[in-house]
């Protein structure tokens, strides 16, 4: 009974231990968890205490140094090497090797051995860490993969060249489940391995410089961190060139990182030589076609912009703008790096070609610097021919796609653009930052704009608004140039601007049902169609009777205006997507003949038709006094006006152009919709517009068949007024935004709806020659009727007071 007891007693005693064991067990991996620093400040804090070692050395306090390096094992070893361990051995084994070396390094008191140490340990570290992004990716696991994209480098952002976050949004997208977990892997693989070939190409030039300084320390931490960058490209360049290629790399890297510790320039400059050749073509993450189209854009436009700063930087062979020859030593740069990055598979296709423009690139570096550096200023035209030389090289080599606009190269443009803006407004430059607003304006304007205009009208005007004359609350940049605003006064536009852009982006490219399309295709096609029925509305109400001839030129010259709008269809088929370029400068000049020929118009029908009414009792009692029959005459030669008569042209002409200006800007829309979506969806949503405008169009000319005669006039004579303001305040903002005409600035935010619809928008300009055409045709007016029907009335009146007074002594 108690040896019974006494085993009950023990097997309880051994299952609460097991239980407390476990408890324990649970409470400590809790614990350790709870307690675990992320990736990205641990990877921080080892290369913090490294460099923290490396100074102390520099100082002479090798104690100080070593508990750094302890520090930093310390870190590792506790947050980072098992996670990086069961991602990427090999990142691994180097890390430990670097601290080893960091911990020998302090030992000898060698501050170089110390520098490359934390190069070394910082690369192995992003090594792990972009093996284990890309394993979270391909697992679905976005919230790990997100926490070790913190733990990454980036390429250098300038004002022409901005970090890839290709990554991140992939993985923004894997978490709201837009995109598989393949592909968020793949995306992440490609940005991370762009961004580290980038970042080889920057490092190896850092060795130079800094060898240059005698800063040797910088020079073998750099060339550390470079080879480091290398392991992390390594498996990418033996899958595309080979064993062998691999092995001649492997060996160049280890001469270039012995002759940059053994401080040999010479050596280090025919390595790095070598590093060049071995790198010649290859693309760690290979572009996609539509990414290749994007870059080559950059590639133009960079090789573009270099020329125009120049030009407006040099004059009779001196300098007068410094800034303008930083910004094109920027462009040339720029360029450079994009044709790095298409070099290899130019030189495949044509390498005598691609030679010329590598050439091309040197020549306009070596002129840019002796510019900078008050050397030997070379004529404008020569670098002009240097770059048109190289484009044109390009252009015949490179594929045809690459000179089709992608929406990311003209969102990359718009970007581009705006940093100038901006760094001009920091200059001072207030005609160039004016100059990069309108560049802004445009690229927008006959580029994104068109297709957002289909899936996000409100955005759409918000984006004009903010670079006009203000939206969201934020003044527009117009304004602010106008104002000489600094860069302080600037900035929240530019935030809006940039968040609106972003927004813009993504919208675009997301995919957009079929039936959004179509709706907001006709939409758009109907508020322009409403803008045409409006004009020949007002036109046509009074022609009557003996003007029906009139009526019909009209509507002849409408139906010309949507042939020659379907024609422009046709045209844009051909060549889709070039005729943006030159569509606002189109859309104003039609505008401009649209206006002069409506003034003709409303002259005519307030002097021929308006007063009709006033003036016929005046005519019919003059006729029976005095026996006269002009009027008769007069009313028997305008029913016999032949349809080819100046009126009648003129009436033709105006709508031609009412039509076509519509017209002409639906099909820009239209073009740029079929490039998002396709030419089914485009005609649905076209043939759905006019459908509703044709609808409108009838009710609109019924109800006018059944207004009293002179009501009729009166609604005619205001509609006729408001299409004139609402033509005048587009073809001004259309004037201004090609810069034919200059913009001042009201301080007021109409809503952007005003815009739209009535052509109200905030400038002097604009109002002062809306307000000045209206008072022109109502002046007009006014002084017609004085001198055709008031005047008249009174001779009459004092003749009949004449005759009546003679009457009665006759």
């Amino acid at each position: 009974m108690i040896a019974l007891r006494r085993t009950r007693w023990m097997a309880g005693s051994s299952l609460a231990l097991c239980l407390i064991a476990v408890l324990l067990a649970i409470s400590g991996a809790a614990f350790a968890k709870s307690s675990e620093v992320p990736v990205w400040e641990a990877g921080s804090h080892v290369r913090e205490s490294l460099f923290d070692a490396r100074s102390d050395l520099a100082f002479g306090d090798r104690a100080a140094a070593a508990a750094s390096v302890r520090k930093a094992k310390r870190t590792y070893d506790r947050s980072l090497r098992r996670r990086i361990g069961d991602a990427n051995r090999g990142a691994d084994r180097a890390a430990q090797k670097a601290l080893a070396a960091a911990r020998a390094a302090v030992a000898a008191g060698n501050v170089d051995a110390a520098a490359a140490a934390q190069g070394a340990a910082w690369a192995a570290m992003l090594r792990g860490a972009s093996s284990a992004a890309a394993q979270s990716a391909g697992d679905g696991d976005a919230a790990l993969a997100n926490e070790w994209l913190l733990l990454r480098d980036f390429r250098t952002a300038t004002r022409y060249t901005r970090p890839s976050t290709n990554a991140t949004d992939a993985i923004s997208q894997l978490e709201r489940n837009k995109i598989t977990p393949a592909a968020a892997r793949l995306a992440v693989e490609k940005d991370l391995l762009d961004t580290y070939q980038a970042r080889l190409r920057e490092l190896v030039a850092d060795v130079d410089t800094a060898q240059e300084k005698k800063f040797s320390a910088k020079s073998v931490e750099a060339a550390a961190q470079a080879d480091g960058y290398w392991q992390i490209l390594r498996p990418r360049f033996r899958n595309e060139l080979g064993v062998e290629r691999l092995k001649s790399a492997d060996a160049t890297f280890a001469a270039y990182i012995a002759a940059v510790r053994s401080r040999d320039v010479r050596a280090t400059k025919r390595a790095k030589a070598k590093i060049d050749q071995a790198f010649d073509g290859f693309v760690a993450a290979p572009f996609t076609a539509k990414e290749e189209a994007r870059r080559a854009q950059q590639l133009f436009r960079f090789l573009e912009l270099v020329p125009f700063e120049y030009e407006q930087g040099v004059e009779d062979g001196r300098v007068t703008a410094d800034f303008e020859i930083q910004e094109g030593v920027g462009f040339r740069n720029g360029a450079e790096q994009a044709f790095a990055d298409l070099k290899g598979k130019l030189a495949r296709r044509d390498p005598e070609r691609t030679a010329k423009v590598a050439v091309a690139l040197e020549q306009l570096r070596v002129i840019l610097r002796n510019t900078q550096q008050g050397g030997e200023i070379a004529p404008e035209k020569e670098v002009a021919q240097i770059t048109s030389n190289a484009i044109a090289e390009l252009k015949a080599e490179a594929p045809s796609a690459w000179s089709a606009k992608t929406d990311e190269s003209e969102f990359d443009l718009i970007n581009l653009t705006l940093d100038r803006m901006d760094a001009a407004i920091n200059q001072g430059q207030w005609e160039a930052a004016e100059q990069a607003r309108l560049e802004t304006y445009a690229f927008l304007e006959f580029g994104p704009e068109l297709k957002l205009k289909a899936f996000d009208p409100n955005l759409s005007l918000q984006l004009e608004g903010l670079i006009w004359y203000g939206a969201q609350g934020q003044k527009g940049l117009a304004a602010l140039i106008a104002n000489r605003a600094d860069r302080q006064q600037v900035r929240p536009t530019r935030l809006a601007l940039d968040k609106a852009l972003t927004q813009a982006q993504a919208t675009l490219g997301e995919d957009q049902s079929a039936v959004t399309a179509v709706v907001n295709g006709a939409i758009l096609v109907f508020r322009e169609g409403l803008e045409a029925v409006l004009i020949l509305a007002a036109i046509t109400a009074s022609m009557l009777g003996a003007m029906a001839k009139r009526k019909r030129a009209v509507l002849w010259g409408a139906a010309l205006g949507l042939v020659l709008s379907i024609v422009t269809w046709g045209v844009a088929q051909l060549a889709l997507g070039q005729l943006g370029q030159y569509g606002e400068k189109l859309e104003a000049v039609i505008g401009i003949i649209a206006i002069f020929v409506l003034l003709y118009v409303m002259n005519w029908f307030f002097h021929k038709v308006y007063w009709t009414e006033h003036i016929r009792k005046f005519h019919d009692r003059r006729r029976k006094l005095v026996g006269d029959t002009e009027g008769e005459e007069e009313e028997e030669t305008e029913a016999r006006v032949g349809f080819w008569s100046g009126q009648a042209v003129g009436f033709a002409l105006l709508g031609l152009s009412s039509v076509y200006r519509e017209g002409f800007e639906t099909v820009l829309f239209l073009q740029s919709l079929q490039l998002a979506t396709d030419t089914w969806t485009v005609v649905m949503g076209a043939l759905l517009g006019l459908a509703l405008t044709l609808v409108v169009a009838v009710i609109t000319f019924k109800l006018q068949r059944k207004l009293p005669y002179k009501r009729m006039l009166i609604v005619t004579g205001v509609m006729l007024a408001v299409v004139l303001f609402v033509l005048v305040g587009n073809t001004v903002r259309s004037l201004q935004g090609i810069g034919w005409m200059p913009v001042t600035p009201l301080d007021w935010e109409p809503p952007l709806w005003v815009g739209t619809w009535l052509g109200i928008f905030p400038s002097w300009q604009s109002l002062g020659l809306q307000v000045f055409s209206v008072t022109l045709v109502v002046g007009s007016y006014f002084l017609a009727e004085e001198l055709r029907v008031k005047g008249p009335e009174r001779r009459a009146a004092r003749a009949d007071a004449a005759r009546e007074t003679a009457s009665p002594s006759g």
